[in-house]
């Protein structure tokens, strides 16, 4: 069953607030904003179709994790999915590449032939591989019985053909790579090898959902953009355009809209591009808003985290 849901991945967000934000409409770094944006939206659209084969794993042995990022000194390591059963751990690598696929062993290396065009790719077998040990790690760190812990990299798109390099044959651990309509089939294979119980799944669940952290880093700093590039203030949920403070509300000049809480999205625009903490004079640079008053009664009843006094309060999403 699953444990940990899937949701959209805080990148892909924050991808499509910046270029609903970025001015003007020519900005140079536009078109490679949208090739990313559509990237991570495969990405995530492959995540989906995996959770779909992996939500047949109805059984109460099974504990499904998906997205799960994990402390391990000095970082963190992150899995796209992992299947927990009472035997044996799997983390599942996620891809969504289209085409012919040509798996290099000597060179480490993943070839994709689509539309006329070859781009290379690291070999994901690689990286299911650092993901085991990370694991393996993990349980050790926390004091617990490792478990076996096999992997699998799961091709999401069904047509993806998949090729082993000329004078290489698909032997382990090259066999792991499968289309993702296979996955139960090889967790039926996992079980059959692996019936001895070693996982407390009930202390796993906790642990690793306790300690679970999200990612955040500045989207501006990955494309070395500032604030300056930014479109400001309170967007219309009707037309887009940018509202007046009239009174309590927020006013459009342009449909006539009014609304009260139009400022929580822009707030959370905010905090998806900039950073996680505000002041009364970022809230109102960032709302085009003139009173600090109203700036303080908005930030009070969004029940941040406050720091400092005065003039000098910071407010902090917890993320």
């Amino acid at each position: 069953m699953i444990v940990k849901k899937r949701t959209p991945p805080l990148k892909l967000l924050q991808t499509e607030t910046l270029l609903d934000r970025l001015k003007p409409p020519n900005h140079p770094k536009r078109s490679l904003i949208e090739l990313d944006l559509k990237k991570r939206k495969a990405g995530y659209k492959g995540e989906i179709t995996v959770d779909y084969h992996l939500s047949f794993l109805t059984d109460k042995k099974y504990l499904i994790f998906n997205d799960v990022r994990l402390p391990l000194a000095p970082d963190y390591f992150q899995i796209d999915s992992l299947l927990v059963t009472p035997c044996y751990a799997l983390p599942i690598e996620i891809k969504n590449i289209a085409g012919t696929l040509i798996i290099d062993p000597e060179f480490n290396q993943l070839s994709q032939h689509f539309n006329g065009v070859e781009t290379g790719y690291p070999d994901p077998i690689t990286q299911a591989t650092r993901q085991k040990l990370f694991l393996q790690k993990w349980f050790y760190t926390n004091k617990l019985p490792c478990p076996p812990i096999e992997f699998l990299v799961a091709f999401s798109n069904p047509s993806t053909i998949l090729k082993m390099a000329s004078g290489h044959k698909r032997v382990s651990p090259y066999d792991k790579m499968i289309h993702a309509q296979n996955i139960v089939r090889e967790v039926s294979k996992l079980n059959t090898q692996y019936t001895r119980e070693v996982i407390d799944l009930k202390k796993v669940k906790r642990l690793l959902l306790s300690q679970h952290r999200s990612a955040y880093s500045s989207i501006l700093s990955a494309y070395q953009l500032t604030e300056t590039d930014l479109i400001k203030g309170v967007r219309c949920e009707r037309c887009s355009q940018i509202m007046g403070r009239e009174i309590g509300t927020w006013l459009c000049r342009g449909c006539g809209h009014v609304s009260r809480t139009a400022h929580r999205k822009t707030i959370e625009d905010y905090f998806q591009l900039i950073k996680l903490s505000i002041t009364n004079r970022e809230l109102r640079a960032f709302l085009q808003l003139s009173s600090a008053k109203t700036a303080a009664e908005i930030l009070k009843a969004l029940n941040l985290k406050m720091t400092g006094s005065t003039k000098g309060v910071v407010y902090t999403k917890e993320f």
